[in-house]
């Protein structure tokens, strides 16, 4: 495996990659008017949402540059509500917050801006995702990410927000997508959905119950994913959750790839069907209930299920699936979906323009590289502005780094 951190601009540093050389990107960009990071060039506190947007499409035109033609995109992004933030008595220009070394409210006023009214849900998330699709994205899937536990919020006219969205795009009409990695335990296959209305469903041809309803082992995945937000103690904020990095990885890269171009090998799987006995008790399907006999055999419902048996290669290279797919993170910040890539044997790219956010990450991953004898040490790849910035210098960061594993 290999990985690299890079610190810089994001459409800079992306501009040095080469074409086509990452088969997956998982990323969640600074969210609009949320937090100032303290960083030069950061991205999230443009004065209007519109310049925000724009500033993403920018980055993602030069994402699909570097994305194979079958690779997906992943995007997690959050909504915000239009208002004073604390200023309600100023004007634009004159808010606490707009000050310099305001620092207990970063956030701006944004009322009035290009047409909000108070209170005003933005709609960042679909701003975003319709501006990729007139940019030439595939907009493929809006998965809910609902998180059981929630920031407590004090209003009492709207419910509490407790969701965010992560889009799936493709550069592709056809693209890699292993469904089989993150299908879901299907409910009860042993019971199949034989009620529609109140009355039974009859199959017309053998005049007993239908078996080829419901009677899967497992499901294609829904589009809401119930996970809970997980701070890391290393940073001041939230970081993404392991756990929706994790399906994206295994959807959108193979564990084998082809050494020459890096395209990832498809799962073969075969469809075996059984027969559950007239009735068993304690499986982890039926949940202790008894299997509905089939009218005509007497016997329990059929039911199927794919068993993988191998991999295939999807390109015409002679190759031996030596080679390993790519995930890419233009906004790594502490690393999560570089340490669920390594912890699935995956490759990874990761850019953040904060010299700190690399040092966490690195911080993170560090013992993953150490405890694995394939894996090689991170790159440092520094774009040269970015020294010359009000940032901690680049150079400075490179010395703790080299110091660090002088140590280990």
């Amino acid at each position: 495996m290999t990985c690299q951190l890079l610190i810089g601009d994001a459409t800079e540093v992306l501009a040095t990659l080469p074409a086509a050389s990452v088969q997956c990107v998982i990323t969640s960009p600074p969210y609009w008017n949320l937090r100032d990071y303290q960083c030069a060039g950061q991205i999230g506190l443009e004065d209007i949402p519109s310049a925000y947007i724009g500033r993403l499409v920018a980055v993602f035109r030069e994402v699909r540059r570097v994305l194979r033609d079958d690779g997906t995109l992943w995007v997690n992004i959050g909504d915000t509500y239009c208002g004073y933030h604390g200023n309600s008595q100023c004007a634009d220009e004159d808010a606490p917050s707009n000050k310099p070394g305001y620092v207990e409210n970063m956030r701006a006023t944004t009322v009035g801006v290009e047409g909000l009214k108070p209170k005003d849900l933005v709609g960042i998330p679909w701003m975003l995702a319709f501006a990729l699709r007139a940019d030439g994205w595939y907009l493929r899937s809006d998965i809910i990410w609902a998180k059981p536990n929630p920031m407590p919020e004090s209003v009492t006219d709207r419910p509490t927000s407790s969701h965010e969205y992560l889009f799936l795009l493709s550069k592709s009409a056809t693209y890699y997508y292993d469904a089989a990695a993150i299908a879901e335990d299907a409910t009860r296959p042993d019971e199949p959905r034989l009620k529609q209305n109140g009355e039974s469903a009859v199959d017309t041809k053998t005049r007993g119950y239908s078996t080829q309803c419901g009677t899967t082992t497992t499901r294609n995945k829904r589009d809401v994913w119930t996970i809970a937000s997980q701070p890391y103690p290393g940073a001041h904020y939230a970081v993404m959750p392991a756990k929706l990095v994790e399906p994206c990885i295994l959807a959108g890269t193979s564990p084998q790839a082809c050494e020459h171009c890096g395209a990832p090998w498809a799962r073969v799987t075969e469809r075996v069907a059984a027969v559950a006995p007239a009735s068993y008790n304690g499986s982890t399907f039926t949940r202790g209930k008894t299997v509905t006999p089939h009218a005509n055999t007497g016997q329990g419902t059929r039911y199927e299920h794919g068993d993988t048996t191998g991999w295939r290669p999807t390109c015409t290279h002679d190759n031996e699936g030596m080679g390993q797919c790519v995930t890419l993170d233009p906004f790594f910040g502490s690393g999560t979906v570089g340490k669920v890539a390594l912890s699935y044997g995956r490759s990874f790219v990761g850019i953040d323009i904060d010299p700190r956010n690399v040092e966490l990450a690195r911080h993170r991953i560090g013992p993953m590289l150490l405890d694995n004898p394939s894996a090689t040490v991170p790159i440092r790849r520094v774009v040269d502005k970015q020294a010359a910035t009000g940032n901690r210098t680049a150079a400075g960061f490179n010395e703790r780094w080299d110091a660090k594993e002088a140590a280990i």
